[in-house]
């Protein structure tokens, strides 16, 4: 996701943005500012399936990656995956079930990490899907 924004006073300049979806707001303010200042990339947040959807469909800028939780209020993180097909997708979860992380992998993420890993793997794991 790109937006424009002013710096040094010029306007129009563009910068790739991460979509994060995470309901636990805390958790998901602090990788946002942790992402931030480790990959240079900025966020737009989502708390819900509802407001992710509503972002993306707002919005012709696709999302430089999406991090998407797999335990949202409103739906299962999965239901927004197959919605991502084409974009870069790291997915979250806050256990280690194998047919849990087989069935996000089939509905379009190219990575699923526990939440519960050190921030390091995680910003390695944006870099990647990034390319950067």
């Amino acid at each position: 996701m790109e937006s424009t924004y002013q710096h040094n006073g010029r306007t129009n300049a563009r910068m790739r943005r991460l979509l994060l979806v995470e309901d636990q707001a805390l958790f998901r303010e602090g990788l946002a500012l942790m992402l931030e200042r480790r990959t240079g990339l900025g966020s737009v947040q989502a708390g819900s399936l509802a407001e992710a959807q509503r972002i993306l469909s707002d919005t012709n800028d696709k999302p430089a990656c999406v991090i998407v939780d797999f335990d949202l209020p409103d739906e299962d993180g999965i239901e927004l995956l197959e919605q991502l097909r084409g974009l870069p997708v790291l997915a979250l979860t806050t256990g280690r079930s194998l047919q849990r992380r087989a069935r996000a992998l089939e509905a379009g993420a190219d990575e699923v990490l526990p939440v519960a890993q050190p921030a390091e793997k995680i910003v390695d794991a944006v870099r990647r899907l990034v390319g950067g």
